[in-house]
């Protein structure tokens, strides 16, 4: 699957609709400093191939991922699905900081984003998010979880959480 670097900025009236999926469940963290590399467990990979379905109906622009294996492996049948290329973005990555995560999605150029990443980096973005005045629905970052996230006028108007038992967006 070819992966390239982020291109492209938002235009600011142009809305954008992000769907910001954490990592489905992957196997026991390594304390040896390759987590990077750390594949997701046979229940993730059910979580993976569920996403297909639920993004199903959906038209999307761009599927982008932190670099980390889990979650690559968590949207590569989804990008499979509809031979798209993924594109790894280092600002999605665990530990990255939250406004370069943020500025990230603001410059993906695209009306749907399907991204994925990690359990520090989706609350904190959320939380950024309603300090800056966009309304929150729901609470949560469980594995396999997404959230719905409305950009426009150039700020996030809301974001809507949608767990990981769900099996619907609507």
């Amino acid at each position: 699957m070819d992966r390239h670097l982020i291109s492209g900025a938002a235009s600011m009236g142009d809305p954008m609709k992000v769907y910001l999926v954490r990592h489905a469940h992957a196997g026991q963290r390594t304390h040896d400093g390759r987590d990077i590399y750390r594949p997701l467990s046979p229940e993730g990979r059910e979580r993976a191939v569920d996403l297909v379905q639920i993004f199903a109906d959906l038209s999307v622009d761009l599927i982008m991922s932190s670099p980390a294996s889990r979650c690559v492996q968590t949207l590569e049948p989804l990008a499979e699905q509809r031979e798209m290329a993924m594109t790894e973005s280092q600002e999605l990555w665990e530990g990255s900081s939250i406004h370069e995560a943020i500025t990230a999605l603001e410059n993906a150029g695209t009306e749907t984003v399907v991204a994925c990443s990690h359990g520090d980096i989706i609350p904190g973005l959320i939380d950024t998010l309603a300090g800056s005045g966009a309304t929150i629905s729901g609470r949560g970052c469980e594995l396999g979880s997404i959230w719905i996230l409305n950009y426009a006028d150039g700020k996030w108007t809301d974001a809507r959480y949608v767990s990981s038992r769900d099996q619907a967006l609507a």
